[in-house]
């Protein structure tokens, strides 16, 4: 059957896509449980680290995956009316083309699912009167029963093909979509609580660690050097996420960074600092707390510091 062999070797190669995804997932999984076993890593800044990223990447992992879907929809319902059209302009008098679905990316996610509603319906009305068109043909007398038969078996037998390409190739496109939107965000994931592979084959033994310590209710404050390792100027851009108490579990919103954005001529370094107001009613004493900086573009991949916040009770409190 044609497009058959096309059909095996996409499948073959989102297999091995799959499959190399997996390994790497794995691979990592393993540096994790392997770190926080011989005590390199602090299951909290895991914690922290999985949330943070979560919270950052919910709303982008959200459309991804709601664009997909209805863009395999789409592409359905488009496929079925463009052919069911070709078929009835054979026998009744040609109409406009039909027109294809709005793109998902020019919709507003709120609106998705009636734009494509709305759409669906359109093409089930412009059926609904074509059918009608060839009943009253036939009731006429200017089309027989016989010849709608033996156009529907030619139809089927030239176009058959080309329809079932291509409601594979939607099927297909989709899946591999999925798999790679997955992919993305497992490595993600991993990426930002260990460092990336490239760091640790390096031996940049994952991301760096900052540990802010001081009384409750004094200020604290450490800073990062960052260095512009690209070969032009860089708009750098930091984040701070929030911190994730060990002991709740709940995150708190606190800290700032300074400077927040700044431009880093080629080859120029500048200090990053953060800091943090020990607050007793947001950082209970004696409770380490978990959060991230991130700083992108001072090289080809983001930058990412750990860090563990902790106030201690002042002498003779309590």
């Amino acid at each position: 059957m044609p497009h058959a062999e096309d059909w095996s070797r996409r499948y073959q190669e989102l297999t091995a896509d799959a499959g190399r995804s997996y390994d790497r997932v794995l691979r990592r999984h393993r540096e994790l449980l392997t770190r926080v076993a011989d005590g390199s890593l602090d299951p909290g800044v895991v914690q922290a680290g999985v949330q943070s990223y979560m919270a950052q990447q919910a709303g982008s992992s959200t459309r991804e995956l709601i664009e997909a879907s209805v863009g395999l929809l789409a592409g359905l319902l488009y496929t079925e009316a463009k052919y069911r059209e070709v078929m009835l302009d054979g026998l009744l008098s040609p109409e406009e083309p039909i027109p294809p679905p709005p793109s998902p990316e020019s919709i507003d996610i709120a609106n998705w699912f009636q734009t494509l509603a709305t759409y669906g319906a359109e093409q089930s009305a412009r059926s609904v009167a074509r059918q009608q068109q060839l009943v009253e043909r036939i009731s006429s007398g200017a089309l027989s029963v016989s010849e709608l038969e033996d156009h529907g078996k030619s139809f089927v037998t030239a176009h058959s093909p080309k329809f079932v390409a291509e409601v594979v190739g939607l099927g297909l496109a989709f899946a591999r979509q999925m798999q790679r939107s997955s992919a993305a965000i497992a490595e993600g994931l991993y990426d930002g609580v260990l460092g990336t592979e490239a760091d640790a084959e390096d031996g940049a033994n994952a991301a760096l660690v900052m540990e802010l310590q001081g009384f409750s209710g004094s200020t604290v404050e450490s800073c990062v050097e960052v260095e512009n390792t690209r070969d032009v100027p860089s708009d750098i851009e930091c984040a701070l996420t929030s911190f994730v108490s060990r002991e709740t579990g709940r995150g708190v919103s606190a800290g700032v960074v300074d400077p927040a954005r700044c431009v880093l001529t080629v080859g120029s370094t500048r200090e990053i600092a953060v800091r943090v107001t020990l607050d007793p009613a947001v950082f209970s004493p004696g409770v380490d707390h978990f959060g991230m900086l991130r700083v992108a573009g001072a090289g080809e991949r983001e930058m990412i510091v750990q860090i563990i916040v902790r106030a201690n009770e002042l002498v003779g409190s309590g």
